[in-house]
């Protein structure tokens, strides 16, 4: 691996949580272990619960001799604090906004309700300043306390009566002196990753939470290389590339060019962001690895009719699917069982589905269990019915026992590790006959079964730590190499020229499939743009000649993307752009149901992007327009007076 000291950020870490923190903790584990590189996991929640944390991942084996597991307030309330004088004064202009004294003393606090609240070791780690308002007292203020009682952090608890911030960030020493303030927490955050570094010429920094990440990016010192690894899917709805964007990942992803590598788990993840933002240079993937079990050499047989699933029981594993479709099991297969290991808020609707479906015979909720996956030995198959995954680690770790996995083909994952058929099936979303169907199969095909079992144990393995850490090695020493070549994009001005048909009539504002009507009233489906484009931004002047222009057709009802051939002439920082295209070829790429066809401009400069649909420009707008109805009625329209978007 590069060379360099290795931080990951969590918001949150606890023994037994979801798969999402098992993955970065295997990252980590194998990253030491296996690559000899000494990893930190960086924590930003206050509860003070680290060291029964830490002593519950050693007991399970997932924080190893080398790992090492930091909380930035238990870090603080063991540190002597830090004063001003103590930073390199270049380290003041690194990053934003800079550190500042504010004051000889913590500013006193009255009219408040104080209320403490106690660490573990019988101290007070946090004093609540609370004010009354409509009949209750709300956290106003927080002070976070040493050991010793004085105050290491004011920040913060909540907002004021008139709903104002209460209180900036202030970081104070020991002798009680105000050392920094900031606005808002990313300072606080920067400043910490900036003292763990210390004198270390390199910095790797992967962020598993878009949350932390958020109070990080961007990091001006050019040190740290920022890499953000997602581990679900970044849309809603159908989910296609053009769908809403997850109210969680849209800041992350309208941000890309903040950060020096944005990772996702699967290849076709990737393509959705690049159709969406572009294909910036600091796109990576790098797939979930699965830790290899120790298999008996005589394995147990596997129960025919029984199936296991391991999950939290929540909203994204649609576990309520699983009880339906295995409800249609059993009308068929009165003796299948099905095991569901976990826990989660959904326990009590899901029995209660359970029970009014009658099946409780055939379908547990079984708690959690530290065995769970152990069971999948001897089950038939692995159900999984989630909304959407990003690389779901459950079901590499059934494969990697030897049991097949029906899945929901969703995004992402199940289909980049299920071959349907062959080491498992893959079935239309919300299809629950056909679901149940495929388990059907199994319970009554056992030779299907044990070659199944054999073929996913063969996927199992080709996830090992060996393509895992290649997979992050190039991802690392790629983000790394870019560095000196990045840029900040500010703008572009296009400058339109002509963009319309060839010939009679103007261009619509959108492209519509062009109806088949007399010869003599058709106009030639030809259209022709003229443009350039404008480029301010920063960066080394040789880094202009890796910027690329594209054009695409876009359909609005399919999402559906044509590349359009363009002619691209770079003078400077300026791109002037020409194509000329013949509509009914391009409407001869797409499905028969395709009509309305946007146009999209795209510019690409390294590590940022920016782009725009097309409209017709202002000067082009004729007083009157010719165009055809639905039925191919001749239609005569006055332009509007408004000036066009």
């Amino acid at each position: 691996m590069p060379e360099g000291l290795y931080l990951s950020l969590s918001g949150v870490v606890r023994p037994g949580t979801g798969g999402q923190t098992r993955a970065l903790l295997m990252r980590n584990r194998l990253l030491t272990q296996k690559a000899g590189v000494e990893t930190t996991l960086l924590t930003f929640d206050a509860p003070p619960v680290y060291a029964d944390v830490r002593a519950g991942l050693e007991e399970q084996g997932q924080l190893v001799p080398g790992m090492h597991l930091l909380n930035i307030f238990e870090w603080y309330r063991n540190h002597d604090g830090l004063d001003p004088q103590d930073l390199n004064p270049e380290d003041a202009d690194r990053d934003r906004p800079a550190h500042r004294p504010i004051a000889d003393s913590l500013p006193l606090l009255d009219g408040y309700v104080t209320e403490d609240e106690q660490h573990p070791d019988g101290t007070v780690y946090l004093t609540k300043y609370l004010q009354p308002r409509a009949g209750e007292l709300h956290p106003v203020i927080h002070d976070y306390r040493r050991p010793d009682g004085s105050v290491y952090l004011r920040a913060p608890g909540g907002v004021a009566a008139d709903s104002t911030p209460a209180s900036p960030y202030i970081l104070v020493n020991r002798q009680g002196t105000p050392t920094h303030t900031w606005p808002k927490k990313g300072g606080w955050h920067r400043l910490w990753l900036r003292m763990l570094a210390g004198d270390a010429e390199r910095v790797f920094v992967i962020s598993d939470s878009r949350f932390a990440l958020a109070h990080v990016a961007p990091m001006r010192d050019q040190r740290f290389h920022l890499l953000h690894l997602m581990h679900n899917t970044h849309t809603v709805g159908e989910r296609r590339w053009d769908s809403t964007l997850s109210a969680d990942y849209g800041p992350l992803l309208k941000g890309i060019h903040k950060i020096d590598g944005l990772v996702t788990l699967t290849a076709r993840q990737r393509e959705d962001v690049i159709e969406r933002y572009g294909e910036t240079n600091n796109l990576f993937v790098v797939p979930n690895p699965v830790d290899l079990p120790e298999l008996p050499e005589d394995p147990p047989p596997r129960d025919r009719a029984r199936f296991a699933v391991v999950s939290r029981l929540e909203r994204q594993k649609r576990l309520d699917h699983a009880v339906q479709a295995f409800a249609l099991v059993l009308e068929q297969e009165p003796e299948a069982r099905l095991d569901i290991y976990g826990l989660g808020n959904l326990r009590v609707p899901l029995q209660q589905l359970i029970d009014e479906l009658d099946v409780g015979h055939a379908v547990t909720l079984c708690g959690h269990d530290v065995h769970a996956r152990d069971t999948l030995l001897t089950a038939t198959g692995f159900l999984m019915t989630s909304r959407f995954e990003g690389y779901p680690l459950a079901s590499l770790e059934s494969m990697s026992r030897g049991c097949p996995v029906v899945s929901y083909d969703i995004k992402y994952g199940p289909r980049e590790q299920i071959t349907d058929g062959v080491d498992g099936f893959l079935t239309p979303a919300e299809d629950l006959q056909t679901f149940a169907d495929r388990v059907v199969t199994m319970i009554r095909d056992p030779a299907l079964v044990e070659k199944m079992s054999a073929a996913a144990l063969e996927k199992a393995q080709l996830h090992d730590y060996r393509a895992f850490l290649r997979d992050w090695r190039a991802a690392l020493e790629t983000a790394a190499a870019n560095k000196p070549s990045r840029v900040q994009l500010d703008r572009v001005d296009l400058d339109v020229r002509r963009l319309g048909r060839v010939r009679a009539g103007r261009l619509p504002r959108r492209l519509v499939r062009p109806r088949a009507r007399p010869a003599a009233l058709r106009t030639p489906p030809e259209v022709e743009l003229d443009a350039t484009l404008h480029v301010h931004g920063r960066g080394r002047p040789e880094t202009l000649d890796s910027v690329a222009v594209t054009l695409d057709a876009i359909c609005d009802a399919t999402g559906a993307v044509t590349n359009l051939p363009l002619i691209v002439q770079r003078d400077g920082r300026s791109f002037a752009v020409r194509t000329r295209f013949d509509v009914e070829s391009l409407f001869a790429q797409l499905d028969p149901g395709d009509r309305d066809v946007r146009l999209r401009l795209r510019l690409v400069w390294n590590n940022a992007s920016w782009e725009t649909t097309l409209a017709r420009p202002s000067k082009q707008r004729a007083p009157v327009e010719l165009n055809y109805t639905a039925d191919d009625t001749l239609l005569i329209s006055r332009a509007a007076t408004q000036e066009a978007p």
